[in-house]
């Protein structure tokens, strides 16, 4: 049963990648030769950059900075981040762009066009022109609920002796890349042509599945094309190894709680992909394995709409409020806002 029914969906993804493709071709070529800046007014604010660089893309429509992101840039400030804060929303509600001002070393504020990509383009251009030596860039976004601890020793992880470029997770759903809500370059990184040349060809594409296309999917494949190292704090198959784990657990004796029924769902479903080599979203799929090592944050689309159906997704309120209360505040009163027939 539980094959038929992922065997369904995946025809269901294979029909919409098919569409989303052929978008995403279209679009790539409409904005060929369009690699023009879209920043529309610059501001400085009150920080320095320092050696840990990050550039943040953030969107909201009403150009709100909301409490869950406020509370990801100050664990960014905590962990020694000077901020380059690039919005896509065009505007900046007064408050927000004040607070900003305060923890920020510059924000951008820009027309929403090459999606992260364009922003963090345009950001690492303002980095570029800031002339610091760093140590480290952090490409990051508003895409997730968190931190749920401090960023510090997960950054610490982040060996640049091992790897030339860190990603929290990587993937290889479509082919193998790095996710790029929390990517860190490191020094031969940012000294490498293959970086440079990379983001000087990212195009104002109209599509986010452009953006996902052709650079999500393609920046890990350039940079290894450049001869840079790239790894990921939580690795997929360590994750998986995981999810084998659970699996193979003895049943504790006695009624059985719902929860560890769900689990081992949740693992009997991930094991069953691995074992046909259909590769999995980690931070969807393998959200709990991820929280239950260490992993600091949740998407805001796996909360928002559960893309791929996740049956032990119900567990994130006990866990978020008992590890992070003040954030699970932050994450409920942001669905309230957002989430549409279905609560979370």
């Amino acid at each position: 049963m539980i094959g038929l029914k992922i065997w369904l969906r995946r025809g269901q993804a294979l029909a919409l990648d098919l569409w989303r493709g052929f978008m995403a071709r279209l679009f790539y070529r409409l904005a060929a030769g369009d690699y023009g800046s879209q920043v529309i007014e610059r501001g400085t604010g009150a920080v320095g950059l320092g050696r840990r660089c990050c550039v943040f893309v953030h969107f909201d429509a009403r150009g709100v900075v909301r409490p869950h992101t406020r509370a990801y840039l100050l664990a960014l400030r905590e962990a020694g981040f000077g901020i380059i804060f690039v919005t896509n929303s065009g505007v900046l509600a007064p408050d927000s762009r004040q607070w900003l001002g305060e923890h920020c070393a510059q924000i951008l504020i820009r027309r929403n066009r090459g999606y992260d990509f364009g922003a963090y383009r345009d950001g690492i251009a303002a980095f570029v022109e800031e002339r610091v030596t760093a140590e480290m860039l952090l490409l990051a976004n508003d895409s997730l609920y968190g931190p749920l601890a401090p960023l510090g020793d997960i950054v610490g992880r982040m060996d640049f002796a091992a790897a030339d470029i860190w990603a929290l997770t990587d993937s290889w759903q479509h082919r193998y890349h790095l996710q790029s809500f929390f990517v860190a370059f490191g020094p031969a990184a940012l000294a490498n042509a293959g970086f440079a040349a990379f983001w000087q060809q990212v195009r104002n594409v109209r599509s986010k599945w452009a953006t996902v296309h052709y650079y999500e999917l393609w920046m890990t494949h350039h940079m290894l094309s450049a001869g840079l190292q790239c790894a990921a704090v939580w690795d997929y198959f360590a994750l998986l190894d995981t999810m084998q784990e659970i699996h193979d657990a003895p049943e504790p004796a006695g009624i059985i709680p719902i929860e560890d029924k769900v689990r081992r769902l949740a693992a009997e479903r991930a094991l069953w992909c691995w074992r046909r080599r259909l590769a999995l979203n980690p931070t969807s799929d393998l959200w709990l394995a991820l929280l239950q090592h260490g992993f600091p944050f949740l998407k805001r689309e796996l909360l928002r709409f559960n893309p791929g159906r996740a049956p032990d997704l119900h567990i994130w309120h006990r866990i978020v409020r008992e590890q992070a209360p003040q954030m699970y505040r932050f994450i409920i009163d942001d669905l309230k806002l957002n989430m549409r027939k279905q609560a979370p």
